[in-house]
């Protein structure tokens, strides 16, 4: 027969072994992400730079998405004129992910072009003189006369 037990009858050794071993976790986390934000602000000029580099529209379409939000709302515009000169770090880690993926976005379409139409020809060179081709052509019947009003009949196309 199968006995109920408390969680309050357990030892307390195995909660403060449990609230020990999450604190270490906690802290090497913590110490984790603390050196690799440390890292982003040391690297964030190249990390500009790159994104510059690869796509200089992201930043400049970032720009004008804050001035255009400075003239709707002022405070707003200064809020987050202020949030992206303090987050300067993760504002470039966007601009360079935003590039990338602009990037990646061209080459999936020039592929896609290039799948659907073929490959472009830099120039071809065309001869001068015409070509001799043997086609024989057909006229075409003379198109029909226009129907007046008053003849018979003209009702019917409307029917």
């Amino acid at each position: 027969m199968a006995t109920y037990r408390s969680p309050f009858d357990r030892s307390p050794i195995g909660t403060v072994a449990s609230i020990i071993i999450t604190i270490v976790v906690l802290y090497f986390l913590f110490t984790l992400v603390g050196w690799l934000i440390g890292m982003l602000y040391r690297f964030s000029p190249l990390i500009l730079v790159a994104a510059l580099i690869i796509d200089y529209k992201v930043v400049l379409g970032y720009l004008k998405g804050i001035k255009k939000l400075f003239d709707r709302n002022p405070i707003y515009g200064l809020l987050a004129a202020g949030a992206t000169v303090v987050l300067y770090p993760f504002v470039f880690l966007y601009f360079l992910g935003m590039a990338l993926f602009k990037k990646k976005v061209k080459e999936a379409r020039r592929e896609a072009d290039i799948r659907r139409n073929g490959k472009w020809v830099d120039y071809e060179e065309v001869p001068e003189e015409p070509l001799d081709i043997d086609t024989h052509y057909e006229e075409l019947p003379p198109p029909p006369a226009p129907r007046r009003r008053d003849e018979p009949g003209y009702d019917e196309y409307f029917k």
